[in-house]
């Protein structure tokens, strides 16, 4: 499935079929947060620049991993700056306990009888919409210059614009 990840166009073809893969399991799909996990998990320690082919091929190793379980809920804080493979991994493991905080304010809000929506942090809640939201965001930015100065160029991918394109699908509607 994954030898033909030469492009962002590819890359958002996996996206799709992977959401809607997601989204047949319903509720038995894994969480965004033990995805995260796994990712941080599978990162390799070292190595060059992940390019559209590498960045599949981790989210794919992410996915066929074994779960880890839920993260502890704490808030994201400062993104870290990512220009490694190690400091993906930080923000991976950040992340994933930015949306388990997310998820257990919903939780908590919905206990009280209160409306959740439009609250949280996270566009997403499920490993699906995720997914579709990160394939959204890419269909919107790929071939446009980007938005200020602070967004790392797209292609070749690094391991910045990996942690931007993460970034940004947590938001993205």
């Amino acid at each position: 499935m994954t030898n033909n990840v030469e492009t962002g166009e590819d890359l958002r073809v996996l996206l799709r079929c992977l959401g809607q893969r997601f989204e047949c399991l319903g509720a038995d799909a894994p969480q965004i947060d033990d995805i995260l996990l796994r990712w941080a998990g599978v990162l390799p320690d070292e190595g060059p620049e992940p390019g559209w082919q590498g960045l599949a091929d981790q989210l794919l190793s992410a996915l066929d991993a074994p779960s880890v379980g839920l993260a502890e809920p704490a808030p994201l804080g400062d993104e870290p700056p990512v220009t490694s493979s190690a400091e993906l991994r930080v923000l991976l493991l950040a992340l994933a306990a930015d949306f388990a905080r997310d998820r257990a304010w919903t939780q908590d809000r919905l206990a009280q009888g209160l409306w959740a929506g439009d609250g949280g942090g996270w566009a997403s809640g499920s490993m699906a919409q995720f997914l579709e939201s990160w394939e959204a965001w890419l269909g919107a930015r790929l071939g446009r210059p980007p938005a200020s100065s602070g967004v790392p160029p797209f292609e070749p991918v690094t391991w910045a614009s990996v942690a931007w394109q993460l970034g940004a699908a947590r938001v993205y509607e």
